[in-house]
């Protein structure tokens, strides 16, 4: 009894520390994007970017797009994954990333509630 209840919460630790490295490299995505747009450098969040996001300022430019996007700074805080999608929150903004074969981009930046299953955002979406 005492054996199956050690690797039982073995299993649940080992469990819970695979899903927290799961979210890391979402955090990073996330991250690295927010820290491009903060610096500037529009050109590396724009290469961040899901295409379909990449697409929103046809014909214009994704860098002049993004410059003038209502992108609030911010630092990831909260992170949730579902599969290949997953869905970043920073104190002012909720950001949603999808897992490509080139690592995880953003779908969606600057994206705010307009009620509890519909976001609007400033770069592309959901």
């Amino acid at each position: 009894m005492i054996v199956k209840t050690l690797a039982f919460g073995v299993c649940f630790l080992l469990a819970g520390c695979t899903g927290a490295s799961g979210q890391e490299p979402v955090k990073e995505a996330a991250a690295r994007f927010l820290g491009a747009l903060a610096s500037g450098d529009h050109r590396a969040a724009c290469a961040l970017l899901a295409p379909r996001a990449q697409e929103s300022w046809a014909p214009e430019s994704c860098e002049r797009g993004l410059a003038g996007a209502d992108v609030p700074d911010g630092t990831p805080e909260t992170v949730s994954v579902w599969s290949e999608e997953a869905q970043v929150k920073t104190a002012r903004d909720t950001l949603f990333l999808h897992e490509s074969s080139a690592g995880w981009v953003i779908t969606g930046a600057g994206c705010r509630h307009r009620n509890e299953q519909v976001y609007d955002c400033a770069v592309g979406g959901p």
